[in-house]
C-alpha cells in the first residue's frame, strides 16, 4: 500500500488515475481524505475564542487552554467561577464528545491536583444554535 499526501486536481475514474498538475498516478484502490475546515457561520472573528478541532495542533492547543484555565482558577479567586466555566459551541457528535472528555478530565484526572479549587466543580456548557423543533 502506498500513502500519498498531495493536491489532486482531478480523478480519472475510467483510467484509474489521479491527476496532480502534469503528473498522473495510476491506482488500484483509492481513498480520498479531502480534509475539513472550521465553520463560524459568517463570524470568522470567533476563531480567536473558539478554536477548531481538526488537527493534532488544534487538539494540543485546546488541551493547553483548558489546563491553563484550571491553573489560573487556582491562583485567581476573583475569576474562579468564570475560569471554571467552559463553553463548547456545537452540540453535534464532536461537541458532545468534547464535553464528556472535559468532564472526565475535571472529575477524574485533575480531581486531586489542586489545593484551592475542586476541578469537579467545573461547569461545562454545550451550546447549540439549531432549531429545537426539528
Amino acid at each position: 500500500m502506498r500513502v500519498l499526501k498531495a493536491e489532486v486536481n482531478d480523478v480519472d475514474l475510467e483510467r484509474r488515475e489521479l491527476r496532480m498538475g502534469e503528473e498522473r498516478l495510476p491506482y488500484d484502490y483509492l481513498v480520498l481524505a479531502t480534509g475539513a475546515t472550521h465553520h463560524y457561520f459568517g463570524h470568522e472573528d470567533w476563531a480567536r475564542w473558539a478554536p477548531g478541532l481538526k488537527t493534532i495542533e488544534d487538539a494540543t492547543s485546546m488541551r493547553s487552554r483548558i489546563l491553563e484555565a484550571f491553573e489560573r482558577a487556582e491562583r485567581d479567586p476573583s475569576n474562579r467561577e468564570a475560569l471554571l466555566t467552559l463553553a463548547i459551541v456545537g452540540g453535534g457528535p464532536t461537541g458532545v464528545e468534547l464535553a464528556g472528555d472535559i468532564g472526565e478530565l475535571a472529575r477524574e484526572t485533575l480531581a486531586s491536583d489542586f489545593r484551592a479549587i475542586d476541578p469537579r466543580s467545573a461547569r461545562i456548557r454545550l451550546l447549540e444554535a439549531a432549531d429545537r423543533s426539528s
